[in-house]
């Protein structure tokens, strides 16, 4: 069953105008996110995200917050989710269109919502990365700080890391230092401080990267928001990758460079985990 304009339907009877924004030109957006038991995590942050880059884009949004945080429960209890861990989608489009570039005068946005049930992958196991070739983050670009539907060239790195049987590929800006991963964001442990690409470099402003820097904050933890370089990458005692899904995943390989799975990535990992519901 999926949320879609105010009504659970089955998905073989859930029906979008093939003139739609979202399918013709990526003009929309999305938010991931977890459920732990029927406890969404973190979604007044990711709701404010959206309706912070819907007014960017000038999308209305079809129905209040409270509105779309209610309705990622009916999506959960429909599925029979709520006592799982499950994954959840909530994608907002403009709605359809007229041809051209701009967008109609009255837009009628869509709304939907998806939910799964969710198996997180080993953090013991952590993943293998590699620097993506022949894509680059435009680090200038509203569409680097934004979470569009306009996802290709993450699709281009991720496909990359899989040839290369990694599970990350890492994004490089246009200057050539890194911005983020595919579908992460990046911290390293390097001189005592966890270092992490600045949003103005490219990376994502994540929510569970915004969370993890306050969390260390509280712990007394050193974090830099900054450049990363290639480096940056040899120079690194410890890495991890974040997500909403992932929560924090320890990267046990860099291009090449094994690292270990070090203390103040279990102290992350472990502070994480107890502020979850589990």
């Amino acid at each position: 069953m999926i949320w879609l304009n105010g009504r659970l339907l089955p998905r073989d009877q859930a029906h979008i105008d093939l003139a739609d924004r979202g399918f013709l030109l990526g003009d929309g957006l999305f938010e991931t996110l977890r459920a732990y038991r029927g406890h969404v995590f973190k979604i007044e942050d990711h709701l404010q995200r959206l309706s912070a880059g819907a007014a960017e884009l000038g999308i209305p949004l079809p129905v209040d917050p409270p509105v779309i945080a209610a309705a990622t429960r009916e999506a959960l209890a429909a599925n029979q989710l709520e006592g799982d861990d499950a994954a959840l989608r909530i994608t907002l489009t403009h709605g359809p269109g007229h041809r051209g570039l701009l967008p109609p005068e009255d837009p009628r946005p869509n709304l939907l919502i998806t939910a799964a049930a969710y198996q997180p992958p080993s953090q013991l196991d952590g993943f293998i990365a590699v620097i993506a070739t022949g894509v680059a983050r435009n680090e200038a670009s509203i569409t680097a700080r934004l979470k569009t539907l306009g996802y290709l060239d993450n699709i281009l790195a991720q496909r990359q890391a899989a040839r290369a049987e990694a599970d990350e590929a890492l994004l490089l800006n246009g200057k050539g230092r890194v911005a983020c991963g595919a579908r992460s964001n990046l911290f390293l442990q390097v001189d005592g401080r966890l270092l992490t690409p600045a949003v103005e470099e490219g990376a994502l402003p994540g929510i569970t990267r915004r969370f993890i820097l306050g969390l260390c904050t509280e712990m007394g933890l050193a974090t830099e928001e900054g450049i990363v370089t290639r480096e940056s990458l040899s120079d690194a005692a410890e890495a991890f990758v974040t997500n909403s899904l992932l929560e924090v995943m320890p990267l046990r390989r860099i291009d090449g460079k094994e690292l270990p799975i070090g203390p103040v990535t279990k102290q992350v990992m472990e502070a994480y985990t107890a502020l979850t519901p589990r």
